[in-house]
């Protein structure tokens, strides 16, 4: 007699709780040996019955995370190259409930603004006729004045190239950060595709695109900052004592190499791509 094959979606021996069964349809239960391909997350972005009560394997763990995202995804590309979808497990009195749990993603967590864009894209091989972005402007997760602009395409994710079609989408996107927030002779810092991709693994080879903000700007949209000297009132003057004593705020304050818009702007033309987009 040949042994039973463990369930890919729920270990052998998965525990359902006596008040589960109501839910669970009587011919599936949490147990039972089931299909890779089991439908296991509903359109409400919540475990099914027959699945929600059960010790999920890992391989049924990932597979529900894996529905939670198509089921994201088909509401919102965009959104869903932001979120980091998980399955997560809740213990009480002995039983156990999973759920489908959305955060944002680590790179998006300090998000500022964005705006969407479509702009027409190239009709070469591999172009798309027309394609949404989302620009998302990020403070920078280290302790310096700097907003870091990047581009998410809805299959490709964060984009190492743009598209000639994209820069003026990308201008607009810059002047509407700048009317919001009241930026004006702003610098940038931009790091050209062939550097990137030569760069150390330490270095993001995604485009990415730093503005300088005013220091008061920074430690009030990202109030972390405001640790340094208990600085709520976002002076600038609050930061000198530090920057005195301490070489990395100093680089990252005052001797980053920046220019204007206009210097930028044509190292940004000369690395776009007339066909073909890398995520």
């Amino acid at each position: 007699m040949k042994r039973a094959r463990p369930s890919p979606i729920c270990t052998a021996h998965a525990h359902v709780p006596a008040h589960a069964h109501a839910h669970a349809p009587a011919h599936a239960p949490a147990h039972a040996d089931a299909h890779a391909d089991a439908r296991l997350v509903s359109d409400a972005l919540q475990l099914l019955p027959a699945f929600r009560h059960a010790e999920l394997a890992p391989a049924g763990r990932r597979a529900a995370a894996a529905q939670a995202a198509a089921v994201v995804r088909a509401a919102d590309p965009l959104l869903a190259q932001l979120l980091d979808v998980r399955v997560v497990t809740t213990r009480r009195a002995g039983g156990l409930t999973n759920h489908v749990n959305l955060r944002v993603a680590a790179p998006f967590a300090t998000m500022l603004h964005h705006e969407r864009a479509r702009a027409g894209g190239s009709a070469g091989a591999g172009g798309r006729a027309s394609d949404e972005l989302l620009f998302c402007f990020l403070a920078s997760e280290q302790l310096e004045p700097i907003v870091v602009l990047v581009a998410v395409h809805p299959e490709l994710g964060r984009l190492e190239q743009l598209a000639p079609a994209h820069v003026p989408a990308l201008e607009t996107a810059i002047q509407q950060f700048k009317n919001r927030f009241g930026l004006k002779d702003e610098t940038y810092a931009y790091t050209c595709l062939s550097d990137r991709r030569a760069a150390a693994s330490g270095h993001s080879r995604h485009f990415h695109l730093k503005i300088r903000i005013p220091t008061e700007m920074y430690l009030r949209v990202f109030p972390a900052a405001q640790v340094l000297g208990n600085n709520h009132a976002c002076l600038r003057r609050a930061l000198e004592p530090f920057k005195q004593r301490w070489e990395p705020l100093a680089f990252r304050f005052q001797t980053q190499e920046l220019f204007p818009w206009t210097i930028v702007r044509l190292l940004v033309l000369a690395d776009v791509d007339d066909g073909q987009y890398h995520p």
